[in-house]
This record gives C-alpha cells, structure tokens and sequence, in this order.
C-alpha cells in the first residue's frame, strides 16, 4: 500500500502534541488539532449508542465525538460523571481545515519535536517512539477521521 500524503507542517515546526487516553500516550502533529475544548460531555444522538460517540457544539457545529477505545483501541474509558468538563481535541484529517471529529481525551501531555508519522499499513496508529522515558503512539490524523466516519456509518446502517 502507498504511503498516504503528510501535510506540510512547516508552520508548526513539525511538532506533536502529546496527550492521554486510558493510560496511554499519543501524538497528533499539532498543526491538525484546531483546539483543545474544555467541555461538559457531548450529547447523544438518536440511533448512535452512547456508548460509540454522538455530537459535541463546536462554535455552534455539530461536531461528531467518537469513543476513544473504538478508534485507538484498548479498554472503555470510565465514563465521566454528568456534568464534569471533560477535555476534546478538535481535529482535522490534514486535508483541509474542517472540524471534522471531537476527540476526547484524559489531558494533554505536552508538545514534542518530531516528524508526523509515516502511514504505512492499515492502522491509525502509524509509529510509536520513546519520548521522556514513555512510549508516544503517534497517530495519522487522515486515517483516525476516516475510522471514527466508519464507526458512525456502522452503527447506524
């Protein structure tokens, strides 16, 4: 399979921002997360479980959150209780600038030097490297939008 186009992150100086997810460390390269929303949870959608995802207001857009362990893998996230911000990553497939998903996440980690993941294979996560002594996921932004529209279409054909 032919690797998939990187975005020209020159702007951002091809860093990632670091956060976590159940325990886990993953990288985005900064320059396709548009914000970082602090957030009562997301409301459901008819049709959608709960437990897949449904819609966050983004400025006023519907913007579609996915479970993180559906599109990351590992183990369902103690869900929040009502009321309590959760954080999101607003993020874009590197395509162009559109909020495309609602990502939500434990907390950001920080941000990290380094060059966006090649996309090699099938899999979101495109490559893992050790940074500050833990191992960072790093995620192809592309692939991670086109997962979490498949999620949605699935559940509700």
């Amino acid at each position: 399979m032919s690797e998939l186009p990187v975005p020209d992150d020159s702007v951002s100086g091809n860093r990632l921002m670091t956060f976590e997810v159940g325990g886990n460390v993953y990288g985005l390269p900064i320059s396709e997360i548009l914000e970082v929303v602090e957030q009562s949870g997301f409301s459901c959608v008819p049709t959608l479980p709960r437990e897949l995802g449904g819609v966050m207001n983004w400025h006023g857009e519907a913007l579609p959150v996915v479970a993180p362990h559906l599109l990351l893998g590992g183990s369902p996230v103690v869900a929040r209780e009502s009321g309590t911000p959760q954080q999101f990553l607003v993020v874009t497939d590197g395509l162009d600038v559109v909020a495309q998903l609602g990502l939500p996440i434990d907390f950001v980690s920080g941000l990290v030097d380094g060059e966006p993941g090649r996309a090699r294979g099938e899999d979101v996560v495109v490559e893992r490297r050790t940074v500050d002594d833990r191992v960072v996921s790093v995620i192809n932004p592309q692939r991670l939008v086109a997962r979490a529209a498949k999620i949605i279409e699935g559940a509700v054909a």
